[in-house]
Formats: C-alpha cells, sequence, structure tokens
C-alpha cells in the first residue's frame, strides 16, 4: 500500500479517517437527494428546509471531512447571523468560499452587514472584497445538448 497507493504527502501517515470521511459523503449525497425533494415539493416552509440542509452540509465539511478552515467557519457564521438561512462552503473549501440562502427582501442589508463584519477592519480581506461578495440567483447549470 505504502509503495503502489500513497502518495509522498500520505506514505507516513499511520491513520486514515476512512469511515468519518466516507460517512461524510454518503451523507452529502443524502442531503442533495433531499434538497432536491424538497425544489420539487415546495413546501410551505421549503427555505428554512433548504437552509438546514445546508448548515448541516457545512457542519459535516467542517467536522467530518475536515475541509474547511477557521475563515470560513467564521464567515458562515456572519452570514446566519446576518440573515442567512443556510450557509455553506462551497468550492472544495480549504479556503475557498460560501453560498448562503438569503430572503431577498434582507438581500442589501445582508450584504452590507456581511461586508462590515467580515471585511471591514481587514486590509487583506478589504482588498478583495470588490470581487467577492456578490449575489446571484439559482439557475439550471451547464447542459451538453447532443442531437440524437
Amino acid at each position: 500500500i505504502r509503495t503502489q497507493i500513497l502518495t509522498p504527502n500520505t506514505q507516513d501517515e499511520l491513520t486514515f479517517k476512512l469511515y468519518q470521511r466516507a460517512k461524510h459523503v454518503y451523507s452529502e449525497a443524502a442531503r442533495v437527494l433531499q434538497f432536491k425533494q424538497v425544489c420539487e415539493d415546495a413546501p410551505d416552509n421549503a427555505v428554512q428546509l433548504l437552509g438546514e440542509l445546508m448548515n448541516q452540509s457545512h457542519r459535516s465539511c467542517r467536522d467530518m471531512y475536515e475541509c474547511s478552515c477557521p475563515e470560513l467557519d467564521q464567515l458562515v457564521d456572519i452570514c446566519r447571523k446576518f440573515g442567512a438561512k443556510g450557509s455553506r462552503l462551497t468550492g472544495a473549501g480549504w479556503g475557498g468560499c460560501t453560498v448562503s440562502l438569503v430572503p431577498a427582501d434582507m438581500l442589501s442589508s445582508f450584504l452590507a452587514s456581511v461586508h462590515e463584519a467580515y471585511y471591514q477592519g481587514n486590509t487583506s480581506r478589504l482588498a478583495q472584497e470588490k470581487h467577492s461578495l456578490f449575489a446571484t440567483k439559482p439557475g439550471g447549470g451547464a447542459l451538453v445538448f447532443r442531437e440524437v
């Protein structure tokens, strides 16, 4: 295993968290299916249900897969504090970014509050903020069309 499978940066590891990592992957797959089902069913509390699935996802990424970092956790907490119904890391973690579910009527105050709480007073963050904090809407995603 050491010479055939492990990479140079993992050859000296004595333990691997296989159960923990697998539990994250399978629970994340289940959350994706639950998210899809909530979107299809569109219950009255859909936003709260979707938000909680996002929050569960972040906790699992942070605790089970250990791919978050203090800055991402701080940003997720700030987003939730200022009105996000759900917030999670995205972009593979390890210093990536967050995506948050925010009601449209709270968007302006949410963006201003997150800017103040996370970016103001931190010059290295403030330099990147202009292109780092923005609103978007969900869409259909990328598709490949094939003629038959």
